[in-house]
């Protein structure tokens, strides 16, 4: 059986009190992550950032930016064994009404410079990545 590469998208959510929102998933071995998911067939990218967000967190987004692409071929981290090409967009959150869904077990809103969190490799190389962007446009 042929497996293609999947296309995921990835939301690192930021608050009005410059923090970022990171939740634990069973899925990446209960490390910490940011929410996200697959592209549907027939979705525009920016839609799939909202609808991701949506069902995950409940949060609803908006300024969404790409940021990076990222290549993980199977990573150790995750439950299955998988080639994914990570699309990783930043976006504010428009509410903080959070309801984790069963993909996500337990969140966080912390100051991204500050982190001491068990992070998945794909999340941490997006974090610095967005520390970075952060640093060139001050």
């Amino acid at each position: 059986m042929e497996e293609n590469p999947y296309v995921i998208i990835g939301a690192l959510i930021h608050n009005d009190k410059n923090k970022i929102f990171l939740a634990t998933s069973h899925k990446w071995d209960h490390k910490w992550v940011v929410p996200g998911g697959h592209l549907d067939y027939g979705e525009k990218l920016f839609d799939c950032v909202k609808r991701e967000v949506k069902e995950e967190t409940n949060l609803d987004v908006t300024d969404i930016e790409l940021i990076e692409v990222q290549e993980s071929i199977f990573p150790v981290e995750y439950n299955k064994k998988k080639h994914m090409i990570f699309l990783n967009y930043i976006c504010k959150a428009v509410n903080d009404d959070v309801q984790l869904n069963r993909e996500l077990q337990e969140f966080k809103w912390v100051s991204p410079e500050a982190l001491k969190l068990d992070l998945n490799s794909s999340t941490r190389q997006f974090i610095k990545t967005f520390i970075e962007k952060k640093a060139k446009m001050k």
